[in-house]
């Protein structure tokens, strides 16, 4: 639901519902999601607290030195801060945390994560000791990257392209030809075994690719549906429009192609038992990609 950008009430009932059966994963991404609100803050750190406690080193990271989260939200020079204080808020999370202590204890618990076989662990220590910077390690690091891939664990294949392209006036684009084919030749492998954000961008290199464009489909990936309005749409009736923008609004309850496009149908224009969308739902297999560790502003990619 979060992937697909719905943070509707149901989302946090199910959240809710997550949270009170112990599931660490539900309270770590709560908290993450909560701790930017003042009245939350307070909250969403007792939360992460509680986890540190328990060991786990996720949760451990979220309070360290090295956590944009915890350097933005728990410093007592954070402006909000100062006015929870004004509002009789609970501040005492004030300079707790935030240290490289923690981080480093985050390290060793990622440690004893990662001999048992944990691959986002292992990729954690591997940017730790900075092997996805280091010029004379390369080798060494694309190799790595490539067994993370083999293992079905791709976004350090993404993070790797991202490091081939450049910032410019445009916008970032790959520092040479060859790398964007490199680039491009990666993202097939992560996109052939319906990994999103990765199909998404051999989409917009292969627009013409049905089967690609069918795969996305099943797997309920955003960019599926809005290549189909800006690229395709002129091979659709209205009447598989109109299925189109239901099918989109019931997965990721956006009513966006009802609105905002002014030649495709209106809502009242049918009755929704034309498209069957409950059989087309119960036949899509979602692809989960965000994780611990995943930016929230990258999980509406799919």
């Amino acid at each position: 639901m979060l992937q697909r950008g719905d943070w509707s009430q149901k989302t946090w009932d199910e959240m809710d519902s997550l949270m009170k059966k112990g599931v660490e994963n539900a309270k770590i991404i709560y908290a993450r999601t909560k701790i930017d609100e003042i009245y939350k803050r307070s909250e969403a750190t007792a939360i992460l607290t509680e986890l540190m406690r328990k060991g786990n080193p996720y949760a451990t990271y979220w309070l360290s030195s090295k956590s944009n989260l915890c350097l933005s939200y728990l410093s007592s020079e954070h402006f909000g801060n100062k006015v929870a204080k004004d509002l009789g808020l609970d501040t005492s999370y004030e300079n707790k945390y935030c240290t490289e202590g923690i981080y480093q204890r985050a390290v060793e618990e990622f440690k004893e994560l990662a001999a048992k076989g944990d691959l986002r662990a292992q990729y954690f220590l591997l940017k730790e000791k900075g092997l996805d910077k280091s010029v004379e390690k390369r080798e060494e690091y694309i190799k790595e990257v490539i067994r993370f891939a083999e293992a079905h664990y791709y976004k350090p294949l993404m993070d790797y392209t991202d490091s081939l392209q450049m910032q410019t006036n445009n916008g970032f684009v790959f520092r040479s030809k060859g790398l964007e084919k490199l680039a491009f030749d990666l993202f097939k492998i992560a996109s052939n075994n319906n990994y999103i954000p990765a199909m998404g961008t051999v989409m917009y290199y292969d627009e013409d690719n049905r089967e690609l464009y069918e795969r996305m489909k099943k797997v309920g990936g955003s960019y599926y549906f809005l290549s189909m309005a800006l690229d395709r749409a002129d091979e659709l009736n209205n009447k598989e429009k109109y299925c189109h923008a239901l099918l989109y609004e019931k997965l990721f309850n956006d009513n966006r192609y009802f609105v905002y496009y002014d030649d495709w149908p209106n809502k009242s224009y049918y009755d929704e038992s034309i498209c069957n969308i409950e059989k087309e739902i119960a036949e899509m297999k979602p692809m989960i990609y965000i994780d611990y560790f995943t930016r929230i502003d990258n999980w509406g990619r799919g």
